[in-house]
């Protein structure tokens, strides 16, 4: 009924004005289409159906899926921070134990995202539980070092508001899954083995592709070498500039002055004017 009084007052419109021409059904259609966040988070349903048919392989124990078990907190986050095309896409490349694990969020650590960003929310439990692994959600003590790094620099830069930041930039993660083995040791994407390493970049690059139409960035910036290299075999990045900004996991080699070495990259690129939202 909505559309169609939308559709009568654009040919009234249209007759008073014989210059404008009348609003197509199409057009009509997209006024009521869902919103960027929405759109975003359906493709990653998708891909986690997907992700669910793979057969994991002996070396991995048990894979977490925070998108899913905690989906309040992710939706949160893609409400706030994802309410339309951005001018900088980071992209990181999977949860962290201790931040997107517990909190749904990519690079979330458990004080940036209560604090910070003032999220909070319900967090379910994985089907399968690592002893070593165990997931709490906001109540989780350990910091995550990496996101502890990422979003106090992203907020510093931003002149101390991450809702500055967020009207031109948004951050999200190329791959859903974390994955552990027997013993509980994180192993990344770039640790993964054989067949099953490409199907896992495949079908996520596959949803990337997607998503990166709905956000639409002119400058992505691959956070460490992995999502970096796949990134070159992205259809959408190689019409647009494509960066590699060091990933901030205190585990790499000579990492300890992540944050001054990260600020000079941001800097030499002149994407700081994005992030404090000044262009």
């Amino acid at each position: 009924m909505l559309k169609r009084k939308l559709a009568l007052r654009t040919a009234e419109l249209s007759e008073a004005d014989p210059k404008k021409a009348p609003m197509s059904e199409e057009t009509t259609s997209a006024l009521f289409a869902q919103p960027p966040w929405q759109q975003f988070y359906n493709i990653e349903v998708s891909l986690n159906e997907s992700l669910e048919t793979f057969a994991t392989p002996p070396t991995i124990s048990c894979t977490y899926n925070p998108v899913e078990y905690a989906s309040s907190l992710h939706c949160a986050y893609l409400r706030r921070f994802l309410d339309g095309p951005k001018r900088v896409m980071f992209i990181g490349m999977n949860p962290g134990p201790t931040g997107m694990a517990q909190t749904g969020i990519p690079f979330g650590n458990v004080r940036t995202v209560s604090e910070l960003m003032e999220i909070s929310g319900e967090v379910g439990r994985p089907p399968v539980i690592h002893p070593k692994r165990p997931v709490v959600g906001l109540q989780c003590k350990t910091e995550e070092r990496s996101g502890v790094r990422l979003w106090e620099l992203f907020l510093r830069l931003a002149g101390g508001r991450l809702d500055t930041f967020s009207r031109q930039c948004f951050v999200h993660n190329f791959c859903p899954l974390a994955f552990f083995d027997a013993a509980g040791k994180n192993i990344t994407p770039t640790e993964l083995k054989g067949p099953y390493k490409q199907k896992i970049r495949d079908v996520c690059l596959d949803a990337l592709e997607k998503q990166l139409q709905i956000v639409r960035p002119q400058v992505v910036v691959a956070v460490g070498d992995y999502v970096y290299q796949t990134l070159k075999r992205s259809e959408y990045c190689k019409a647009v500039s494509l960066l590699r900004l060091a990933h901030p996991s205190p585990r790499s080699v000579n990492n300890t002055n992540w944050p001054e070495k990260a600020q000079e990259f941001l800097e030499q690129h002149g994407l700081i004017q994005f992030m404090r939202n000044e262009v």
